[in-house]
């Protein structure tokens, strides 16, 4: 299915196209699919990426508890070396796990994300993931808060615990999703409200947090690859990336017409070179962001639009059933 077939009808009506917005009773019955996310399984999406430097998961922050004398299988990274300078013993310190931590969820909602080729817009397919992510948060005992930005507005989430945290978190989500309009296609994407969003991260998260950026990451460069780095020095991050299986690579041969509600245009995908050079210029692209998010330990989910989001998920990360037994 063409982009122009997909684009928004009436606005009242939005409930009947499925796969243009989300709504509030679709993000609550993803809490029903019978999964949850591993969000302690970074590790094996890290090592799907080849290459990738290893770094362990931090998991829930810690607090420092106590010192006592060293026991054998201890960690010696964390003796005590001023006590056991001062005492001539070897101590070492204990920590206790904090109940719960902060899970940020960076979702982006610019005018770029709606656009959908085959079962749903990549802004919906984004604000699914952020709904996995946020239900498997909970489940752990862990705040949900979040950065939710389309291209002229960052709105902070402060992190909050159970039910209040969910129901703030999608009720700002639905509203920056069905806050798109084909009308506004060809407005120029903002990179800034990416790096505006990054900054205001930076600037209130906790360490020992988990966040969660999803995007397509179509304008992501040295300056957003900046402000990650920060992120990720006391963070764990994941990065989910959304894409169209037509930015991808073009449909079959043939002469298409799409809209962007106002003009409408035709392209003849016929030419071989045409559609070389496109499919060459996804896997640069991929490359590149692929090589960026590594230097920095970072590992990066891969959604299509045409998949389903649990499945995937499942294959990177790993789900759990309601019991805690691996899926």
């Amino acid at each position: 299915m063409a982009k122009a077939s997909m684009l928004v009808r009436e606005r009242d009506n939005i409930e009947q196209y499925r796969g243009i917005y989300i709504s509030m009773d679709e993000l609550v019955a993803l809490r029903g699919a019978h999964v949850e996310l591993d969000l302690r399984g970074r590790k094996k999406a890290m090592a799907a990426m080849a290459g990738m430097h290893r770094s362990s998961f931090r998991g829930r922050g810690i607090d420092f508890d106590e010192v006592r004398i060293y026991q054998a299988g201890d960690d010696v990274r964390n003796i005590d070396w001023r006590v056991t300078a001062r005492t001539g013993r070897t101590h070492t310190k204990l920590f206790r796990e904090e109940r719960e931590r902060p899970v940020y969820l960076v979702v982006d909602q610019r005018q770029p994300m709606f656009f959908g080729s085959q079962n749903a817009f990549k802004s919906v397919v984004a604000a699914r993931v952020a709904a996995y992510f946020a239900w498997a948060a909970r489940s752990h005992g862990d705040r949900i808060g979040g950065f939710l930005f389309n291209d002229t507005e960052v709105q902070e989430l402060r992190p909050k615990d159970g039910k209040r945290g969910i129901q703030n978190f999608f009720r700002t989500l639905v509203q920056f999703n069905q806050g798109l309009e084909a009308k506004n296609l060809n407005r120029r994407s903002s990179r800034q409200s990416f790096i505006n969003a990054l900054q205001g991260l930076n600037h209130v998260v906790r360490p020992g947090s988990l966040v969660v950026l999803i995007s397509d990451f179509l304008n992501y460069d040295d300056i957003t690859q900046q402000h990650m780095s920060l992120l990720c020095g006391h963070n764990d991050v994941i990065a989910v990336q959304i894409f169209d299986p037509m930015e991808k690579q073009l449909p079959p041969s043939g002469v298409y017409g799409f809209t962007d509600g106002q003009r409408n245009v035709r392209l003849n995908t016929a030419p071989h070179q045409l559609r070389k050079d496109y499919a060459l210029r996804f896997v640069e692209r991929q490359s590149a962001l692929k090589d960026q998010l590594t230097r920095i330990a970072v590992p990066l989910i891969e959604i299509s639009t045409a998949e389903s989001v649990s499945e995937r998920l499942k294959a990177t990360l790993g789900l759990r059933t309601a019991k805690g037994v691996n899926a």
